[in-house]
């Protein structure tokens, strides 16, 4: 296990040091500096209360799953756990920060481990449904001018939004899922029979979080916080766009978001460095922009999603381990009261 991570976040950092290297090769270090000088720091306020929202709606989603488990679930509770794992993915590698969300806040929300991978499981796949209609809706809204790429890009966006209405039919009708994973547990009973034992009851409870979840007002409601989480998100992208008076286009945000967003699931090192820039600069390069003008957008857009939720997710983390020590010592006070 060591082996393959090592092999893994050693292919993350080479494929983040290649895509820096694309970066810099397309721009010089003084039109860059140029193309950042005039930034409009208006924009980036109004940029950094829409990613605010985002993250708001994020939390409430969250709550709102955890609360079908846990009924005295808080914002505040809910809130701690989320922002501490998107923090440590900007921080660590292998996307860690999933793995202490799932293994380590259980007691923390009391709620098992089973039903929060529940919970992400379902986050992934509406982030991912959201996050790919919009890039089916760019590529219809900004199609090249040749027939032959207008076709392509076409095509491309309608299996795109197959792929989110199929995703759709996953969230909505859990069952869909639940038949191949049983079969696939029953296949492995014949050679691991103790391991499926062991897992079995988890899965169990996971289906059956995932399946009241999909309790139609709550999928309503569910849905309505992850389009306008990304709303707020491509908003974002937009007004840093906005900020940079060099990007003559800057609606090609709108195009960057998906982009950018979707270039995160590729190997890089913690933070999606060289990988997330080069994909936002690709974007916005595609409607008009110069490089100059496109990388200092993508460089300044990556700090605006990593810098403030990284900083916030730090801050989490410190309080956790604050209410964890009270919580031990308080523990640990009643127990000698108990037996003095």
């Amino acid at each position: 296990m060591f082996y393959k991570n090592s092999i893994k976040v050693i292919f993350g950092i080479i494929a983040s040091v290649f895509f820096v290297y694309m970066v810099l090769r397309s721009v010089s270090f003084e039109s860059l500096i140029q193309a950042l000088r005039n930034t409009q720091i208006s924009w980036l306020f109004v940029g950094l209360l829409c990613l605010l929202g985002a993250y708001l709606l994020r939390i409430k989603r969250s709550q709102t799953m955890l609360a079908s488990v846990n009924p005295t679930m808080t914002f505040a509770r809910s809130a701690i756990p989320y922002m501490i794992s998107i923090a440590a993915n900007n921080v660590l590698p292998l996307r860690a920060g999933d793995a202490l969300r799932a293994i380590n806040f259980s007691s923390w929300l009391r709620v098992p481990t089973a039903s929060i991978l529940a919970v992400m499981l379902v986050e992934r796949l509406m982030d991912f449904l959201v996050i790919i209609s919009s890039f089916g809706v760019a590529l219809f809204l900004f199609h090249p001018r040749s027939d032959t790429g207008d076709i392509v890009l076409h095509f491309s966006s309608t299996m795109l939004l197959l792929g989110a209405v199929g995703v759709v039919v996953l969230l909505v009708f859990p069952a869909v899922l639940r038949l191949p994973v049983m079969w696939l547990l029953s296949f492995l009973s014949r050679f691991v029979p103790s391991f499926v034992k062991k897992i079995r009851p988890h899965v169990d409870k996971m289906f059956h979080t995932l399946t009241v979840m999909a309790h139609r007002p709550r999928m309503a409601l569910l849905f309505g916080y992850t389009g306008l989480s990304w709303l707020l998100e491509a908003c974002t992208f937009y007004a840093v766009a906005r900020s940079i008076p060099a990007v003559t286009n800057p609606a090609a945000a709108w195009l960057a978001m998906p982009v950018g967003t979707l270039a995160t699931i590729l190997p890089s090192s913690p933070g999606y460095v060289g990988t997330f820039h080069y994909f936002v600069i690709v974007a916005t390069r595609a409607l008009g922009n110069s490089a100059a003008s496109s990388t200092a957008f993508a460089v300044l857009i990556h700090l605006v999603l990593w810098l403030p939720i990284t900083v916030c997710g730090m801050a989490c983390f410190f309080y956790w381990i604050f209410e964890r020590h009270k919580t031990a010592s308080i523990v640990s006070e009643n127990s000698i009261d108990r037996v003095s």
